[in-house]
């Protein structure tokens, strides 16, 4: 991926801010996958904490800087138990995300038609509550072992260009 396709903060992150990565999962694929993503942007000097969206505290969604999203998809598209109120809030509430960057990791089965479904929907609801999407959101499908790396490395990239603030 060339930066090009990133996108600046939609508001300058004060020094030493930190990346929040939050997750959805039913089998543990993408709690495991928030995680290797904190680890390697701890291990390039990013101030960051993932957390299970059923820890999270919604309203602080509008205070932070940037968000990644990790979600897989349960059922015919439906999201994971844990990240379920996190969905209703979003689809319901209407928050003010203006001053949030967020970038969304969608994992699913496509044997299903209803492919990484929750993390298509998460990515719409925070658009559309006014956030800005830094990346273009990344489907993978967890049924063959696809790896996060990916989606890692496009994130360390963008957070070489547009990341300073988050660094230790």
């Amino acid at each position: 991926m060339s930066i090009v396709q990133g996108t600046p903060l939609a508001m300058p992150a004060p020094s030493g801010s930190k990346i929040t990565i939050l997750f959805a999962s039913e089998t543990g694929t993408a709690e495991e996958f928030a995680f290797d993503m904190g680890n390697a942007l701890q291990a390039s000097n990013y101030h960051c904490e993932v957390c299970d969206l059923d820890d999270y505290d919604t309203n602080k969604l509008m205070a932070e800087h940037l968000a990644i999203v990790v979600s897989s998809t349960y059922g015919n598209g439906e999201a994971p138990y844990n990240g379920e109120s996190f969905y209703e809030w979003l689809e319901t509430q209407e928050p003010d995300l203006n001053s949030l960057s967020f970038a969304v990791c969608a994992l699913g089965d496509t044997g299903y038609p209803s492919f990484a479904q929750a993390g298509k929907d998460f990515d719409r609801f925070l658009e559309e509550a006014g956030g800005t999407r830094i990346l273009p959101r990344m489907e993978l499908d967890a049924c063959f072992d696809e790896s996060i790396e990916p989606f890692i490395e496009q994130l360390q990239t963008w957070l070489l260009e547009f990341g300073d603030s988050f660094r230790k």
